[in-house]
């Protein structure tokens, strides 16, 4: 259990929703918040191990050490000494250590760069844990089917991972209290299968027709100005236009799948971000033990033997990135609580967004602006851990109940416990001494996010998720008393929204625009599309043009 949690929030009155104001804690000495100079306790493994099967505070993200230090910087450098001298320097440094971080580094690899995770493991929200012979995944959990010879199924061949995954190609649902197969055939809804499988066959046609690439490519099916077309209009607006009269459970199927993918509501998100993700999953998933932790771990794994342990550290948050002559300067605290700075010739800025503005002091004012317009929403996870062996019936459900669910805001939030349940099992083929439930309760509305961080928030939540999985264990042919132990993640503000607009208005190219030719940014909210193919895809390309 993190042991700051409670006396953080007990800041007193400056304590709003959480979180301490920068000119808050401007008007404080350094010792009132830079208390904690304790080494950090490293884990470093993506995919980590644990024998308790049930937490006492959420796992995953965690913002004391960020909002007390990035929000005073220079009283917090006062308070350390001052900035130290260039003690290293490197061809490359990468900033940040979730998938983005790590694949930008795989393929750097040769040049030896430093990577700095500031948390105690890497991976971001692409990790995974060990319970007993149980791996499961906390956060990100799967990919599509990538293409034949494409970079995607490269990766994943050469760590020695695509023959260890497995595919999902059927969709089930749990509905009325049972696992209910063939959801594409209507079997929820018989009076209106007809259109069920015109959805499907619409899907499948856009796939292979009119894919909405994103990133998008010079070669996509699809041109910049009909994928702009597309992102111009929410998903709920091309539902009405293109399947008018569509059943109510595909409405509340994407809707779900809306949430749980995007954090957010069908009414709100491009219809080509959307489509983006629908269509592609028609073609089949495939998941790993540990989910897309696999894929960190072998990413982490491969680069401590190819460029050293003292070159892939976690722990080591980056205070500031600031252009120089001849590269770029990294200022950063380590794991014990030194400030280093190294130089580097270039710099590839793999952290989300919302921290890259706070490092990079020379930001241009266009570009800081379209780094602000980016909205980030949060989700938690709930590893439910069974003290027996069960056979999962597919990968994953998403539960419905017949009717598609309101938009909600933050004062009006879902009823329902949770989206959907992956089954963490099922990528063992259920071999394992204890099988895992992976619930996902996602927070699909802006000013959520603050609710998380009270001191209540992880017992709250953990018993709304063990309330409502009652009638799923009945279904599941299970009860209560099966129940080992459930562990809670939370992630606060991992995903950007995939707002309507996005696209059509220019801001991937400003988000993600180099800062002289030295700095250059990886990551998801590139494209808002919160998927590992988008990182892959922006870590390929843009470590590619960092090599020049």
């Amino acid at each position: 259990m993190k042991t700051n949690r409670r006396s953080f929030l007990q800041a007193g009155a400056l304590v709003g929703a959480g979180f301490l104001t920068r000119n808050a804690m401007a008007n404080f000495p350094a010792q009132r918040f830079f208390q904690n100079t304790s080494p950090i306790d490293l884990i470093n493994d993506p995919i980590s191990s644990t024998n308790v099967a049930s937490s006492l505070d959420f796992n995953g993200d965690d913002i004391n050490r960020p909002h007390d230090i990035l929000w005073n910087l220079d009283e917090y450098l006062r308070s350390k000494g001052g900035e130290p001298a260039i003690s290293d320097k490197r061809d490359f440094v990468v900033v940040g250590g979730g998938i983005s971080g790590l694949l930008s580094a795989y393929y750097l690899r040769d040049k030896k760069p430093l990577l700095l995770e500031q948390a105690t493991q890497f991976g971001g929200n692409s990790r995974g844990e060990k319970y007993g012979r149980s791996q499961y995944s906390t956060g990100a959990a799967y990919f599509c089917v990538p293409d034949e010879g494409s970079s995607t199924e490269t990766l994943l061949t050469d760590l020695n991972l695509l023959k260890k995954a497995r595919l999902e190609e059927d969709t089930q649902v749990f509905h009325q209290g049972k696992v209910t197969p063939g959801f594409w055939d209507g079997a929820t809804d018989p009076a209106m299968k007809g259109s069920i499988q015109a959805f499907h066959q619409e899907m499948k046609r856009i796939l292979e027709e009119k894919y909405p690439d994103i990133p998008h490519i010079s070669d996509s099916a699809v041109t910049r100005s009909e994928l702009n077309e597309l992102d111009r209009i929410t998903f709920a607006q091309w539902l009405d236009q293109n399947m008018p009269g569509v059943s109510e459970h595909v409405k509340e199927y994407c809707q779900l799948y809306a949430w749980s993918s995007f954090v957010g509501s069908i009414d709100e998100l491009s219809a080509a971000q959307m489509l983006n993700f629908v269509t592609a999953e028609t073609g089949g998933i495939m998941t790993l033990p540990g989910g897309n932790g696999a894929i960190a771990q072998g990413l982490y794994e491969s680069l401590v033997k190819t460029a050293g342990p003292d070159s892939v550290r976690a722990g080591c948050m980056v205070l500031r990135v600031k252009l120089v002559d001849g590269g770029v300067e990294v200022l950063f605290e380590d794991e014990k609580r030194n400030v280093k700075k190294v130089f580097a010739r270039k710099v590839i800025m793999a952290a989300p967004k919302f921290v890259a503005k706070y490092i990079l002091p020379q930001l241009e004012l266009d570009q800081k602006k379209s780094f602000e317009s980016l909205k980030y929403r949060g989700y938690l996870v709930a590893n439910v851990l069974m003290k027996k062996q069960f056979k999962a019936p597919s990968y994953e459900l998403y539960c419905l109940e017949g009717q598609m669910p309101e938009t909600p805001m933050a004062m009006t939030p879902p009823k329902r416990p949770f989206t959907d349940v992956c089954f963490g099992s099922w990528a063992q083929n259920d071999d394992v001494d204890h099988s895992v439930l992976t619930i996902y309760k996602a927070l699909p509305m802006d000013g959520a996010r603050q609710f998380l961080f009270s001191p209540f928030a992880h017992d709250k939540n953990k018993k709304v998720v063990e309330d409502g999985l009652v009638p799923l264990l009945k279904g599941l042919g299970m009860n209560p008393n099966d129940v080992l132990g459930t562990r809670m993640t939370r992630w606060g503000h991992s995903l950007p929204v995939a707002s309507q607009g996005f696209i059509a208005s220019g801001q991937p190219e400003l988000v993600s625009r180099p800062m002289d030719e030295r700095i250059y940014f990886v990551n998801q909210d590139n494209w808002a599309n919160p998927c590992f193919e988008c990182g892959h895809q922006e870590a390929v390309v843009m470590t590619e043009k960092a090599r020049l």
